[in-house]
């Protein structure tokens, strides 16, 4: 994905370095082990959100809160400023990851790229943000080396969730949608959100102890299936903070044990809840954009002019639109289920045999020109595209024909044909007349001469030969006048070289053919 050119402002900056600094004195309110490692800290998805979304500019905004957050806490400036790259780096590690793996901003859109950015933002850049973390407490002396994995642990844990639930917000709700919500719609929402805040009320400050965190599910499913991606986040967001609150108050059914351990607990199934419910909503975007795709594909398929028909291996019809209703005369409720033979001549029986053995070999087929029948028995020249359907596994299961009527495509060839060919002998014509009329000019003049010469005894045959070349300089005259040939009735018994389509080598069409080719 193509990232933003556009500057970030001062302001953005500031309030970006104010959001995060609020956010991380929250998280460090509920530390326990370490008073800078929390196992609740929103600053990673607001970090995550800001490189996604503004680009990476904004890392003096990230550094600065993270440090102040820090060395407010420590006093200690090197160990606020290892902790301060810490946080940045995984903050824009997780951005520039999801960029190049999962599709940027729209990596909520489709459930392999929510998966990814589970893997490349929630888990892995997380980890490298709480080794640096811990590392520079360590180094600094304010944590013991042997509580290592205990405080690296809780760290990584809320900087995951916390890259979970924020961010997926944070990015989701930044983004303009085009679609106006109904009345109705809008009220859903606001139902939905009641629910969510009812059925998280209920659960974390209800019973202590009690099992009831399945109740948390079916309103998230809710949000996924009614809504999308945007309002499952923002369902998710509120349960957090409901959670969060009620187990800090020792309510809820994760209050039971140490507050540290407690809040671990939660924010484990918090992130299992995130994880899961914005995976759903995916799923369900996906589906719906399939469903509007083939929709679509449906009604080009169906309002198509040309027959489209589909097949199984055997021939036996599995679909069929209504451009092949009005080709072959046959109903889809009369055609499916039935073999495509019903619309094939009798005198072309291997031809569907050979297509579909080249289909099952995986050939390929070219459009060709064949004969069909309707179901009123008459004859349509069609052309015919085979293609084959396959299975998610790829395996050949069917194969669609589309068909196009070019009987009229054929006779409009006929005759251009036809036209073709009377030029052609008009100018032949032409150019014999050309070619007659000099020599007989001379012959003309010759005989004219001899008739003076030879007076009385050759002048009667003279004269005949003179009247003889008269009458072939009219007919010569008439052909060199000769613009364009017309077709006229075909003569039955013409012979075979003044017949046209016989000495041009096109077949005779039958003899009841009404559309028969008339001669000259």
């Amino acid at each position: 994905m193509i990232e933003s050119r556009r500057p970030v402002s001062l302001g953005w900056l500031a309030l970006l370095t104010l959001a995060y600094f609020v956010a991380g004195k929250f998280g460090l309110s509920l530390a326990v082990v370490n008073a800078s490692v929390s196992p609740v800290w929103p600053p990673t998805g607001i970090a995550f959100a800001s490189f996604l979304v503004l680009g990476p500019r904004v890392w003096p905004a990230i550094l600065l809160g993270a440090f102040l957050v820090n060395v407010t806490t420590t006093g200690s400036i090197v160990t606020s400023l290892g902790i301060a790259i810490g946080n940045t780096f995984e903050g824009r590690l997780g951005a520039d990851l999801v960029r190049l793996f999962a599709n940027g901003r729209d990596v909520f859109n489709r459930s392999r790229d929510v998966f990814k950015f589970v893997v490349l933002a929630g888990l892995l850049s997380t980890t490298v943000g709480a080794t640096i973390g811990v590392s520079s407490l360590m180094l600094g002396g304010n944590a013991q080396w042997r509580e290592y994995p205990a405080v690296w642990f809780t760290w990584w844990l809320g900087d995951a969730v916390g890259a979970l639930v924020v961010g997926p917000v944070l990015v989701l709700w930044s983004t303009r949608i085009g679609v106006a919500l109904s009345r109705m719609r809008r009220l859903e929402g606001v139902g939905l959100f009641a629910t969510v805040s009812a059925v998280g009320t209920l659960v974390f400050y209800g019973f202590i102890g009690q099992p009831l965190t399945f109740l948390c599910l079916p309103p998230l499913v809710w949000a996924a299936f009614r809504f999308g991606q945007r309002e499952t986040a923002a369902a998710i967001a509120i349960l957090s903070g409901l959670a969060i609150g009620g187990t800090l108050r020792g309510l809820g059914p994760f209050a039971d044990g140490p507050r540290n351990e407690s809040l671990l607990l939660l924010q484990a199934f918090l992130g299992t809840m995130a994880v899961m419910s914005i995976m759903i909503a995916a799923v369900v975007a996906e589906r719906k954009r399939d469903e509007a795709a083939l929709a679509h594909l449906a009604s080009i398929v169906e309002f198509s002019d040309d027959a489209i028909i589909g097949k199984t291996l055997e021939g036996v019809v599995t679909s069929w639109n209504a451009g092949a209703e009005r080709l072959f005369g046959y109903s889809a409720a009369e055609a499916v289920g039935r073999p495509i033979s019903i619309i094939i001549p009798p005198d072309h029986p291997n031809e569907l045999l050979r297509i579909l053995a080249r289909l099952k070999r995986g050939e390929h087929i070219q459009p060709y020109e064949t004969t069909r029948i309707r179901k009123d028995g008459t004859r349509v020249q069609v052309s015919v595209t085979v293609s084959p359907l396959r299975s998610s596994s790829g395996t050949i299961i069917g194969a669609s024909a589309i068909g196009r009527d070019v009987t009229e495509k054929k006779r409009v060839d006929a005759a251009l044909r036809e036209a073709a060919t009377l030029r052609s002998v008009a100018s032949l014509a032409v150019a014999a007349a050309h070619e007659i009329n000099n020599p007989l000019t001379v012959v003309s003049g010759e005989l004219q001469l001899l008739a003076r010469e030879a007076e009385a005894r050759w002048g009667g045959r003279i004269t005949s030969m003179l009247e003889a070349l008269d009458r072939i300089r009219e007919v010569v005259s008439r052909m060199n006048q000769i613009t364009r040939l017309e077709p006229a009735e075909r003569q039955r018994h013409l012979p075979d070289m003044l017949d046209l389509e016989k000495s041009s080598g096109r077949p005779e069409p039958p003899a009841d053919d009404p559309e028969r080719d008339r001669a000259l």
